[in-house]
């Protein structure tokens, strides 16, 4: 199952908010809730991946709605629930009668922060569990969880130090996966974010503007009702390269406008015991997205 792009948004949202140190405003690569807490409604406009092996292609729309529900501080622990919803309206063109379908995920996310205010250390912990469907035929392969454990050292003012594991289960699969990662601000206009699986090269010539060159994994895996074919699970793997521009409109508003090119793309179609029945890997193409925040 591919990682969770929201846990890596909610753990460093919750570093962000942490109080010890000065305050930081990630740069926020993908609409994925980096930083300070905002409700944020994004949509993504994905131009067709034509198949590597079978004719057509998969086109689709994705809208992604990140809710916010609480945030409380006990001591030296920060403590962060919300909701994730995402909608792929995904057509892809009869393969393996697949036609066009609106493939939903929804999670339930709790984030913990602990950073002791005279220590250099602090670590983070995650788990979301979910349901990813068409909701045509849920079964118990539509249920996900991930989680992941994170231990950071604050090098110096200006670099955030990070390991960590990241697990995840659902479609019949567990991963377990290691993660290494840092933060780093040459000066108060630059940032650099390599935070696996996503990365984010930022400037900020003023406080309301924001661009930057970023990369993201797509895609998810979901259960559907069976096909004449059989095809029970569907995966779909890519990764995103972007060019992002970010503007701040008074206290609360952000509009972020993005475009890029999907690629290293592929589309695995399964039977309800896990057993495959055709993969493909997808031609690049561009895509363009918007997303709208509220921040608090």
């Amino acid at each position: 199952m591919p990682p969770s792009r929201y846990l890596f948004s909610t753990l460093l949202g919750l570093l962000a908010a942490m109080p010890a140190g000065r305050a930081t405003e990630f740069i926020d690569p993908a609409a994925l809730g980096f930083g300070s807490s905002a409700f944020t409604l994004d949509t993504t406009y994905q131009a067709t991946l034509d198949y590597d092996r079978g004719n057509g292609g998969l086109e689709m729309w994705e809208t992604r709605a990140i809710l916010p529900l609480g945030k409380w501080e006990r001591g030296d622990l920060l403590i962060g629930v919300g909701v994730d919803y995402a909608w792929h309206h995904a057509d892809f063109g009869g393969r393996e009668g697949l036609g066009t379908k609106d493939l939903q995920s929804l999670k339930a996310r709790l984030a913990l922060a602990w950073r002791p205010k005279d220590s250099q250390w602090w670590a983070l912990g995650f788990v979301s569990p979910g349901l990813a469907t068409d909701f045509e035929a849920v079964g118990s392969d539509a249920f996900t969880i991930s989680g992941l454990g994170l231990l950071g050292y604050r090098w110096s003012a200006r670099l955030d130090l990070a390991v960590g594991v990241y697990a995840s289960s659902g479609l019949d699969e567990t991963q377990v996966m290691g993660a290494v990662g840092f933060i780093w601000r040459p000066n108060d206009r630059w940032i650099v974010q390599a935070t696996p699986p996503v990365v984010a090269i930022g400037w900020r010539p003023s406080t309301d503007w924001t661009l930057a060159l970023v990369g993201y994994p797509g895609g998810s895996s979901w259960e559907v009702a069976e096909t004449e074919e059989g095809v029970r699970q569907v995966k779909l793997r890519l990764w995103r390269v972007a060019a992002s521009v970010e503007k701040r409109i008074g206290e609360h508003w952000r509009v972020n406008l993005r475009a890029g090119v999907s690629l290293g793309g592929e589309l695995e179609l399964r039977d309800g015991n896990s057993r495959e029945i055709s993969s493909t890997d997808l031609d690049s193409a561009a895509f363009g997205a918007v997303a709208v925040k509220w921040a608090f």
